[in-house]
């Protein structure tokens, strides 16, 4: 058995920067990288996948001889995104200064530098992990596996670690997960600039004429109220979860020992390892080079072997069904969208259209154990 790091014992905590400037100046980000810096510049950073409101800046050190760097501003002003999941704190900034992100297992790198709370932005200062980004394309066979597995330790490594109890780590609720993209949230949100909003009142209004009448009951009742999933969720076994698992997140640093770059903490949340595991099924469907079957069954060869005795499948299977139907609660809208209408990589149209039919029975199974 494999046992990660108890991050209720090594945790150690971070200061924030006051202001921008102190945290790139010269010495002391010379420190912070451990490079000399005698020179920089900073520009705006355009990113297909940024849909919430959060604005990146590119970093270049020495004349672009020396490391770049990435700063990251969100606000809850300019940012729908926490807003909708009530993130005061900015859980991002939050986890690396509580020391939680030190504590992730080696497959995984958060490539977090340094953070400052500057007026009424949070700001995280980043590696630009640019090159190291998955492209929207099928992973290859050795790639998935390894990024499941990554996923598996992480789940290991906080699997009911008393240290996520800690309030002022600010994880995200699971009933803020299962709600941020309700018709609510997109009601409330689709008067500002970002195209998500909008979407999402379309794809849940499309949902009615694309799924069975029984599955859409099921969808729209916990849309209005998701508690009882959320409920049933906390019978079993939690763990630390990354909240946002997909493509646009991840990157694989392969020199030396392989690493899964994992970004955006934002959604970060105290649940069971399924939930992860939907979101990374629901978002990142068309890349698997494998079955979603066949997806579920390497995770859980991973998680079997890295949590040995604590594993069980009285547990395991409840909290699959229910992770599955909470991913449609959550990714639903834009599954729907997919196999319809919006914009998808070329032959994905079909592909789309059958995970309708796959996702439906998983709602069907979840909705048993609620």
């Amino acid at each position: 058995m494999e046992n990660g790091p108890d991050p209720s014992q090594n945790a150690m905590e971070h200061l924030l920067f006051s202001t921008i400037e102190e945290m790139l100046d010269f010495d002391t980000l010379g420190d912070l990288i451990g490079e000399r810096v005698t020179a920089l510049s900073v520009r705006p950073l355009l990113t297909e996948y940024n849909k919430s409101g959060s604005y990146l800046e590119l970093v270049e050190t020495n004349h672009g001889q020396g490391p770049k760097l990435v700063l990251k501003y969100v606000s809850m002003s300019a940012n729908w995104l926490m807003r909708a999941t009530v993130d005061e704190c900015c859980r991002s900034v939050t986890l690396w200064s509580h020391g939680l992100l030190d504590q992730m297992p080696p497959e995984i790198d958060h490539a977090t530098i340094a953070c400052a709370r500057d007026g009424g932005d949070w700001v995280m200062l980043l590696r630009d992990v640019s090159d190291e980004m998955l492209a929207y394309s099928r992973f290859s066979l050795e790639d998935n596996e390894f990024m499941l597995d990554a996923m598996a330790a992480l789940h290991a490594t906080f699997f009911e670690s008393p240290f996520l109890m800690k309030q002022d780590l600010g994880l995200c609720s699971l009933c803020s997960l299962y709600s941020m993209f309700s018709p609510r949230t997109g009601q409330r949100e689709r008067g500002g600039q970002d195209e998500v909003p909008k979407r999402i009142v379309e794809g849940w209004k499309l949902m009615k004429r694309s799924v069975p009448a029984e599955v859409v009951d099921v969808i729209e009742s916990l849309l209005d109220s998701p508690e009882p999933l959320c409920a049933a969720l906390s019978r079993y076994p939690q763990t630390l979860i990354h909240g946002d698992w997909r493509h646009a997140n991840q990157g694989l640093k392969r020199e030396g020992r392989p690493r899964l770059v994992l970004l955006d903490w934002q959604l970060a949340a105290i649940a069971p390892p399924a939930v992860d595991l939907g979101r990374g099924l629901a978002t990142n469907s068309p890349l698997f080079p494998v079955t979603k079957e066949e997806a579920i069954s390497i995770y859980k060869v991973s998680l079997v072997r890295r949590l040995g005795a604590r594993f069980s499948e009285n547990w395991w299977e409840p909290q699959l069904a229910l992770g599955m139907l909470g991913s449609f609660l959550q990714d639903g809208w834009a599954i729907v969208l997919k196999a319809n209408h919006w914009r998808v990589g070329k032959n994905h149209r079909e592909h789309w259209r059958a995970d309708l039919d796959w996702w439906s029975e998983w709602v069907r199974i979840g909705a048993k154990w609620l």
